[in-house]
């Protein structure tokens, strides 16, 4: 494994989600993989504007941030999305940053550019993470056309308040060593 990006989809930069993707991180880069981080809550990146150019070649006419995120996906063996979870489903930010990766994929809804791990974590306030099963196997569906095949999901679970992730040692064990493991492959 060579690149790996993360995707932090939180509006809190130092929160819960970026604690847990930044320890995944932390643990590809025991392989030598280089890492990089995006923090879509500060960056231009605008909604879909469904012109359907992104069909035909690869590239949106929206010139804004989104353009060197998907240069870098193109790019990388793995991603790591992660999101607080917010009314059943992913923030704001991450719904618009999923809306614009639709470059990923070719007219026949096939990976354009290959086949990627794809690590989810996921930040959510209840106490339980089975809670919200059936939304995650959804979104393992979706990436999937886009060439983002799921290799792991972080869940951590009573995300109350910023600090929890990072003072929950199972929690950042658990991220560190689904690093490690997705280095390996």
């Amino acid at each position: 494994m060579k690149k790996v990006i993360g995707i932090v989809g939180s509006p809190r930069r130092e929160g819960n989600v970026s604690a847990t993707v930044n320890e995944v991180l932390k643990g590809v880069t025991e392989k030598g993989a280089s890492t990089k981080v995006y923090y879509v809550n500060e960056m231009d990146i605008k909604g879909c504007q469904n012109c359907m150019n992104c069909r035909k070649d690869g590239m949106c006419t929206i010139d804004d941030a989104m353009g060197s995120i998907i240069e870098d996906i193109k790019d990388a063996d793995a991603v790591v999305i992660g999101s607080p979870v917010y009314i059943w489903q992913v923030s704001g930010q991450t719904k618009v940053f999923m809306d614009r990766m639709y470059p990923l994929t070719d007219e026949n809804h096939k990976p354009r550019y290959g086949n990627k791990r794809l690590v989810m974590v996921y930040t959510q306030a209840a106490p339980f993470e089975f809670f919200f099963k059936k939304y995650f196997k959804y979104m393992r569906k979706v990436f999937k056309d886009m060439g983002l095949n799921h290799f792991k999901d972080v869940i951590v679970t009573k995300c109350i308040e910023p600090g929890v992730a990072a003072n929950n040692q199972k929690a950042m064990k658990k991220a560190y060593n689904t690093g490690k493991a997705l280095s390996q492959g």
